[in-house]
Order: structure tokens, then C-alpha cells, then sequence
């Protein structure tokens, strides 16, 4: 049979959830708030210039967006390498006979990579030869052929070309600094709300009993005694004596009893509540204009030599 009437699910039911849960969820909608505020503020200070006020028509002007201005070079012609010996004209002489349309031409002499073709016209004479490729270390030892024919002749003019530096602009980019900057966008990702409750509750009784006992014994024994007898003369001989004697004991027994008996009951209740609450914020990634941005800075790093 239960020693008290104690219920826990009493005891849960009296619990406010309403304010336990509501609170910090009401927090978190106040942060989210709050850190949309922030952002706000944050634009308005750092991308916008302050908004102006007319001082007799007290007109409020809006402030105008902040750009942050770049120079830089940009390459709009690059750097062209000297050349000895490039092949410039090929001029035909004599156009041979007996050559077929598309005659392959061959270019030997102390250069190297020239290529050209062939103009071929319904006779079979070439008439005239066109440079695919300069090539370069040719000099007046050139010599030129096709194949198919015969009697060609031609002239070769060859030029020592000067290297061109590169051409660089001066170029000026503008660029709105909110656009280059992280801009403190601070969002709640999630949240987690734990509650959890814990009570034990405990009746106990005891039932103790104690019984002490103790005995004493203790014995006593006397002895007395007298002698009488007559005195003098013969007659003495034949006197009367007389002799008494007295024995008394006694016993002593005790014995001591007793019986305790103690009895306890109660009940214990242990509470223990917990709640626990997590948040998980996130932070945007790089805007978009500041990865634009840093990819036209990358593409006007150009390769320049040094002069020779």
C-alpha cells in the first residue's frame, strides 16, 4: 500500500511549456530580426554615401553607392618576338610547265619552318607563290621548287623583323564596395530545443526491534559455634562440657529483561530539470561582384620581357 499520494504526472502537467519553449524560440526569431537589422545597417554605412538634406525644402536626397576605382594595364597589343631571315615575298620569274593544281612547294635553305603554296593555272604554269609561313633564318641561298613540273624560277626576299613591345592602356575600373566586401548576413541555419525532466520519487519503512537481557547469581554461606566445661579439683575429670554451633547461607539471583522496537516510514522526491538549447548560424559565401572583380584583376597580369 502507497505511503503518499504523490504523482509525478502532477508535477509535469504544472510545468509552463509555453513559456519554456516559447521563450527561446522567441529569442531566435528576435536574432534572426536583429541580424536582418544589422545588415541593413551595415549597407547603408559602408556601400552608401549619407543621405543630404535640403536645407530650405528639407528634401531628403538618398545617398549614392560607394565605388572603390582600380588602374590598371591592359595588354591591346602583345609583344611580338624579333625575327632574322623571315620570308616576305616569293616572286615568280618563270612559271615552268607541266604543274598540276595544289603542286606542293618546297622551301630549303638555312631557315626553317616556311611553308607555301602553289597557283597553278589551266597551261600548268605556276603563276604565282603564297607564303603560309615566314619561317625565319633565311638568306639569298633560299631556293624554292614544286613538284610535278619543271623550268620554275623565283625570286625570294627575305627581311630581319625588330621585335614590338607589347601596347598597354592605362584602364580605370570602378567597382561599388559592397561588391568586395563580406557583408554580415548572418542567418539561424537551425534550432534545437531539449527539455528533460527527471523525477524519482521514493517511499521507504523501517521495522527495527532490539531485546537485551542480563543475570547476576550470588551465594553467601556463615558459620559460628561456642564451648562451654567446669573447672578445678578431681571432680573436674568427670565435669559436664557442653558445644553449639550456627550455619546460615543465603542465594542471590537477578535477572534483567528488555525489548525495543522502533518503526520508520516516509517518501523522498528528487527533481531534476534540464533544458538545453543550440542555435547554428551560417554566414553567406563571397558576393558575386568581388569574384568577378578579382577574376578581371587576374586576366590583366600579362608577361612582359625585360630589354636585351
Amino acid at each position: 500500500m502507497a505511503i503518499s499520494n504523490y504523482a509525478p504526472g502532477q508535477e509535469l502537467s504544472s510545468i509552463d511549456f509555453q513559456s519554456m519553449i516559447g521563450g527561446p524560440l522567441g529569442a531566435i526569431v528576435d536574432a534572426q530580426a536583429q541580424a536582418a537589422l544589422s545588415t541593413v545597417d551595415f549597407i547603408k554605412a559602408v556601400g552608401f554615401t549619407p543621405d543630404s538634406e535640403d536645407a530650405t525644402t528639407g528634401e531628403v536626397t538618398p545617398g549614392t553607392p560607394v565605388y572603390v576605382s582600380f588602374k590598371y594595364p591592359k595588354m591591346v597589343a602583345p609583344y611580338e618576338a624579333a625575327i632574322n631571315g623571315r620570308i616576305t615575298a616569293i616572286a615568280v620569274t618563270s612559271g615552268g610547265s607541266g604543274y598540276t593544281a595544289g603542286a606542293a612547294v618546297t622551301i630549303t635553305g638555312a631557315g626553317s619552318e616556311a611553308t607555301a603554296t602553289a597557283t597553278v593555272d589551266g597551261g600548268g604554269v605556276i603563276t604565282a607563290i603564297n607564303i603560309t609561313n615566314a619561317g625565319s633564318g633565311y638568306d639569298g641561298t633560299t631556293s624554292v621548287a614544286a613538284a610535278g613540273g619543271s623550268g620554275l624560277a623565283v625570286t625570294v626576299t627575305t627581311e630581319d623583323k625588330a621585335a614590338v613591345p607589347a601596347v598597354f592602356n592605362e584602364m580605370q575600373l570602378e567597382v561599388p564596395i559592397l561588391t568586395m566586401l563580406p557583408i554580415p548576413f548572418i542567418r539561424v541555419e537551425e534550432g534545437e530545443i531539449d527539455f528533460h525532466a527527471k523525477i524519482t520519487s521514493m517511499e521507504y519503512a523501517s521495522v527495527g526491534s532490539q531485546f537485551k537481557a542480563s543475570t547476576s547469581f550470588g551465594y553467601n554461606s556463615t558459620t559460628s559455634g561456642s564451648v562451654s566445661g567446669g573447672t578445678g579439683g578431681i571432680t573436674s575429670l568427670f565435669a559436664k562440657s557442653s558445644a553449639k554451633a550456627k550455619y546460615s547461607s543465603s542465594v542471590n539471583f537477578k535477572v534483567n529483561a528488555s525489548y525495543q522496537r522502533t518503526s520508520r516510514q516516509g517518501n523522498k522526491v528528487d527533481k531534476t530539470f534540464q533544458l538545453g538549447i543550440k542555435v547554428k548560424v551560417a554566414q553567406d559565401e563571397i558576393p558575386a561582384g568581388m569574384e568577378k572583380l578579382l577574376g578581371i584583376l587576374e586576366d590583366a597580369i600579362v608577361a612582359q620581357p625585360t630589354g636585351s
